[in-house]
């Protein structure tokens, strides 16, 4: 079998769904590499889709089987001892939402990784805690297929610590083209030098308003993507919900509306646009093109529930 042409790099996890309205939650599969294949498979056909991805021992989805289900045959799956991270995420009447982790030792830690009230050092032992899971599930540069090398394209997925810049001083040279979702653990609080020295070498960095919040809070979207782009990265796409997208390219910035969508699960919506992106500009689609094709596969993605429906969707009529 061929090796494949996109090789995405994520997590996949446990998501205990609250809904917004009074009802039983729901125990579902998730994470941000399904997701990304989610948006790649609309424009991509799966085959041409390799998936990194870790579990915990006590793992309780068949992920291979959703995953060749949709069509996808290289699927590299590790397994690490202990337990896999679970989080409750709660959905409000507006279709924001929050993520709480609900492993014994993480919870005292709230929503989106806040701490309650404690000690500085209490609060760091804590903090520290939540990276750690987040590294257990987060897959690393080295256990990509060797076989899958060279690729012609790969997108990393959120992670926390040092896993991007691992990954790009491992694999940058054996890569054509490479596009990053930025974790907010690092990049919320980064100044655009201290991104671009972690992602040096990325071809396009897909980040949404809140990974860089702190540059927003400095600047106007416009001028942050700029400054992005001038700092060395080569396409800058800014995800902003449901507001317009900010895509620097070749020189110029552009603005490009978000499609509107009847919201059934605004889970994912922005790793599928991220794998969407990686898909569209591997087959040959101009940045711009490949941000409205992305663009459309978000808006098709809320409009289902779980990733598992995500992983079964027609491409859209563009």
């Amino acid at each position: 079998m061929p090796a494949p042409d996109l090789v995405v790099v994520g997590q996949v996890t446990i998501d205990d769904v609250v809904p917004a309205q009074p009802g039983p939650w729901t125990r579902q599969i998730g994470g941000s590499s399904l997701y990304a294949v989610a948006g790649a498979r609309l424009w991509l056909e799966p085959a041409r889709i390799g998936v990194v991805a870790c579990l915990g021992e006590d793992y309780p989805f068949d992920v291979e089987r959703v995953l060749r289900d949709a069509g996808v045959r290289h699927i590299a799956l590790c397994t690490f001892p202990g337990a896999h991270l679970a989080e409750w995420l709660i959905y409000e009447p507006d279709g924001s939402r929050r993520s709480l982790p609900r492993n014994p030792e993480l919870l005292q830690i709230g929503a989106e990784g806040a701490l309650a009230p404690q000690q500085p050092s209490v609060q760091q032992a804590l903090y520290q805690r939540l990276i750690d899971k987040l590294l257990a599930i987060a897959p690393s540069a080295d256990q990509v297929p060797a076989a899958w090398l060279p690729a012609a394209a790969l997108h990393l997925c959120p992670q926390a610590g040092n896993r991007h810049r691992d990954a790009l001083d491992k694999l940058r040279d054996k890569v054509h083209w490479i596009s990053v979702d930025p974790s907010p653990h690092y990049a919320r609080a980064a100044s655009v030098a201290q991104l671009a020295e972690r992602l040096h070498g990325v071809s396009a960095l897909l980040p949404s308003a809140q990974d860089i919040s702190s540059m927003l809070h400095d600047a106007e979207p416009a001028a942050a993507v700029r400054a992005l782009a001038r700092a060395g990265f080569a396409e800058v796409v800014l995800k902003r919900g449901a507001n317009s997208i900010l895509l620097s390219a070749d020189g110029t910035v552009a603005e490009l509306p978000a499609i509107a969508a009847e919201v059934v699960d605004p889970t994912g919506a922005g790793d599928a646009f991220c794998g969407a992106y990686a898909a569209c500009r591997l087959i040959g689609h101009k940045p711009f093109e490949a941000v409205r094709r992305a663009a459309a596969s978000a808006a098709l993605v809320v409009g289902c529930r779980g990733v598992e429906a995500a992983l079964q969707l027609a491409p859209p009529t563009l």
